[in-house]
């Protein structure tokens, strides 16, 4: 295998779950998991049917497992962050355009989590949304500046909080019957459905070894899948409920609005605190490959601009260009992963193609524009399909003879 990390041989002790649950755990609990679980329950009366809920948490889990892999120590990953291993796998120029994107994305999501959080702290305080959204955004930008690592526990502690205080809004708000149901209406929404969990986590995905790197065993990535995907279904089917108890799939505004619990506005402050955090880590390991960039200028590059943006709360205008953003990237994860596991059986490295995962972006691009709820799922497929090809046509090319380390 190519590309072995720093960290196993300078002797550091290997990473745990522990040390990146915050990330994980917040992606789960996140207000777009309520929102995500809104929406289906808003496509069935008000229901939530279990076979979605299980259909959904193993795509969820295996797309993030089988990126994650590869942060992992020898011999099971290559124990490298994202920005580390795209120059490893993909010719030049793909490099440099999905870097390129993966850290407009964070400034992005930057902007996105502190708008909508710092409008709540705004909102539950009762100062202006911009003296609110600084409030917010400066303390956030001072823990990553204090130095990668140190982030975990804030991450954690808040998203617990969040856990908690949506437990109390559930509570407060619950609906007039139970949420989870064995029936599904069928016709076409089901793929749908299932596909709003994939595009939920499709973009953490891709950059999941920025969260595996260092860890030393298997069961450590398992623990981090299971951290976001339990929470996940569980805020989903908590976000089924309160559109049912409210008549409205934007459950996030419903709660955060005049009409709201006042304890909601926090749940909202607080949930945004460790996706931002991620946000901020990732985006700054991106901005470090175009240079030697210090840590503290890199993440000043993300939050910088990713200030200014929730300044004018983009919260509220631009989730189309982050969807759109969000459908570029999980395609990739399939042709790396099949030739990440050539590397562990001992095959030389080979780069991966462009045309086994830029169509199928371009596919899931063109339907996330025309608002197709299948448009992450039908790009995977479309990834999964030209692997196979490339898989294919390269054996048939080695004539059978097998392919040599």
């Amino acid at each position: 295998m190519t590309g072995r990390g720093t960290a196993a041989s300078a002797g550091v002790p290997p990473r745990t779950w522990r040390d990146s649950a915050g990330a994980w755990l917040g992606l789960g609990a996140a207000p777009g998991a309520l929102v995500l679980g809104a929406q289906i329950g808003g496509r069935h009366d008000g229901h939530l049917p279990l076979q979605v809920l299980v259909a959904g948490g193993v795509v969820m889990a295996l797309l993030l497992a089988v990126q994650g892999r590869l942060g992992l120590r020898p011999p099971a990953g290559e124990d490298a962050t994202l920005s580390q291993l795209t120059p490893r796998y993909l010719p030049r120029t793909a490099d440099r355009a999905i870097t390129v994107l993966l850290a407009m994305a964070m400034v992005g999501w930057f902007g996105f989590n502190v708008g909508l959080g710092g409008g709540a702290v705004a909102a539950l305080t009762g100062v202006p949304d911009p003296a609110g959204i600084v409030l917010l955004g400066l303390p956030i930008t001072a823990v990553l500046l204090a130095g990668a690592g140190r982030w975990n526990g804030v991450a954690v502690a808040t998203t617990l909080s969040a856990i908690a205080l949506i437990a109390i809004v559930a509570v407060r708000l619950a609906p007039p019957e139970p949420v989870l149901t064995t029936g599904h209406g069928g016709d076409g929404r089901f793929a749908a459905d299932v596909a709003g969990y994939l595009g939920y986590v499709a973009v953490f995905a891709v950059r999941a070894p920025d969260f595996t790197v260092g860890f030393g065993r298997r069961r450590d990535l398992a623990w981090c899948v299971a951290l976001l995907v339990g929470a996940a279904l569980a805020a989903s089917t908590v976000g089924a409920g309160l559109a049912a108890a409210s008549g409205s799939t934007d459950v996030v505004a419903v709660l955060a609005g005049p009409d709201g619990l006042a304890v909601a506005n926090l749940f909202v402050a607080a949930s945004v605190v460790a996706p931002t955090l991620t946000t901020m880590h990732s985006g700054a390991l991106a901005v470090r490959r175009f240079g030697a960039v210090p840590h503290r200028a890199a993440v000043l590059a993300i939050a910088g601009p990713g200030l200014v943006l929730a300044l004018f709360r983009v919260d509220r205008m631009m989730l189309a260009w982050l969807s759109l953003l969000a459908a570029v990237l999980p395609a990739l994860v399939v042709p790396m992963a099949v030739e990440a596991a050539r590397r562990r059986r001992g095959r030389a490295p080979r780069p991966v193609p462009t045309w086994t995962w830029a169509p199928a972006s371009a596919l899931a691009l063109g339907l996330t524009v025309v608002a197709s709820p299948v448009a992450a799922l039908a790009g995977l497929g479309a990834a999964v399909a030209a692997t196979a090809a490339h898989t294919y046509g390269a054996r048939r090319a080695d004539g059978g003879r097998g392919e040599r380390p």
